[in-house]
């Protein structure tokens, strides 16, 4: 069932683009840069190794505009489709810190009561008589804001550390997404290597209020990154999401998936294009979790 508010999520996403562009004028204006030798800063990403190597690297002071479709399949009750605009922009506090902010706006296609899916903490209410129905539309908001040191250096150990936060937007309903507004830390660790991309995403919330018709949320997300570097371009990648929902019951809680893909970066004239396609197996899961993920990714640089 395709909800009867589509007009309003039309209407949501409408104003985030207008934001996200107004954000985009502002991130760049704001990136101030550095001389130091071995500095990944904006001015400074050139060739196609640098623009890859800031591709990879969540904590690059770089504007980009990711946008993903991921399908996963075989739940007992059907596939779900998410797709989502992830822009990430970057603020410099001075000329020592940057302030790394990621939006995430997240379409989801579902037919209820699918668990093991990092934007569906919780199967959203059903008729206990005739079954959860499918729903469409905008689901729960996401943003994550790091500090993060200004100079990172290859072969030296990156971080950044902030919080996040979820939203939900599937109004009035909340049949999508948890329900529920959810706030914690965040942490992210990178190194990197002329050939390699190794890191780690770590984030935990915990629903603070929201509908009194759905469950607390206490949601872990860990997301090892392995990337290696080929000629002209071409890496192969691993992004794997492993998800714990706490309050699920013993033997329901994690999801951890494995499985890679390739990538490439593209640059057509003024245009710089990352390019993924991902294949995963869920070797623990919840029963209502599907068993396996399929995904692409397209991510827009702008590095100024």
């Amino acid at each position: 069932m395709i909800h009867s508010n589509k007009k309003n999520n039309l209407h949501l996403l409408v104003s985030a683009v207008f934001l996200l562009s107004h954000s985009l004028a502002y991130a760049e204006s704001s990136i101030q840069t550095d001389s130091t030798d071995g500095q990944t800063s904006a001015n400074k990403i050139t060739s196609l190794s640098d623009l890859r190597a800031a591709a990879q690297n969540p904590l690059t002071p770089m504007y980009s505009l990711p946008l993903k479709y991921v399908y996963h399949g075989n739940a007992n009750r059907g596939g779900v489709s998410v797709g989502s605009i992830q822009p990430i922009f970057p603020v410099a506090l001075g000329k020592d810190w940057n302030l790394i902010n990621q939006l995430s706006l997240n379409f989801i296609g579902t037919p209820g009561g699918v668990t093991g899916i990092a934007e569906l903490p919780n199967p959203y209410a059903k008729n206990p008589l005739i079954g959860p129905k499918g729903a469409a539309g905008l689901a729960d908001l996401s943003f994550t804001s790091l500090i993060s040191p200004a100079q990172h250096k290859e072969g030296k150990l990156m971080w950044g550390v902030g919080v996040t936060a979820t939203m939900p937007s599937d109004a009035p309903s909340r049949e999508l997404g948890s329900g529920k507004f959810s706030f914690g830390p965040a942490a992210t660790w990178v190194f990197q290597t002329k050939e390699w991309t190794l890191g780690v995403q770590a984030s935990q919330i915990w629903s603070v209020f929201g509908s009194s018709g759905r469950g607390e949320v206490s949601q872990m997300q860990v997301k090892p990154m392995i990337n290696y570097n080929l000629p002209d371009g071409w890496y192969l990648t691993s992004n794997m999401n492993i998800i714990a929902n706490w309050n699920a019951a013993p033997g329901q809680q994690w999801t951890v998936p494995v499985g890679g893909g390739v990538g490439k970066l593209f640059v057509m004239g003024d245009y710089k294009i990352n390019t993924r396609v991902e294949g995963y197996y869920n070797v623990d899961r919840p029963d209502q979790a599907p068993d396996w993920s399929v995904g692409t990714t397209i991510q827009l640089l702008f590095p100024g």
